[in-house]
């Protein structure tokens, strides 16, 4: 009973139970590790999202100020360029998976 109660669990419990739990405990530390990794990448997705976007922007700016220095070289009116098509602020968030 001592012994049962300090190795938790019952001497008589098939050999496969006994694996059957470990299997369980591999699995359950499985889903924790992935979750955790999801979230990493999702962050480093909306990182990066934005970073794209602050890029795009920089160089929008730099074409709208090449196009206007070019035009007034050759006397010309400004052009006026079109701004970049809108990117939402935020992606979609990929459901997590989790596998039993």
């Amino acid at each position: 009973m001592l012994f049962s109660r300090i190795f938790g669990g019952s001497l008589s419990e098939p050999r496969y139970i006994r694996r059957t739990r470990a299997y369980l405990q591999e699995a359950r530390m499985a889903v924790l590790e992935h979750s955790i990794a999801a979230e990493y990448y999702q962050s480093s997705a909306e990182m990066y999202s934005a970073r794209a976007q602050r890029l795009e922007q920089e160089l929008h700016e730099w074409e709208e100020q090449a196009l206007r220095r070019h035009s007034a070289a050759q006397g010309l009116a400004p052009a006026r360029m079109e701004s970049p098509p809108a990117v939402p602020a935020q992606m979609p968030t990929p459901s997590v998976i989790r596998a039993a």
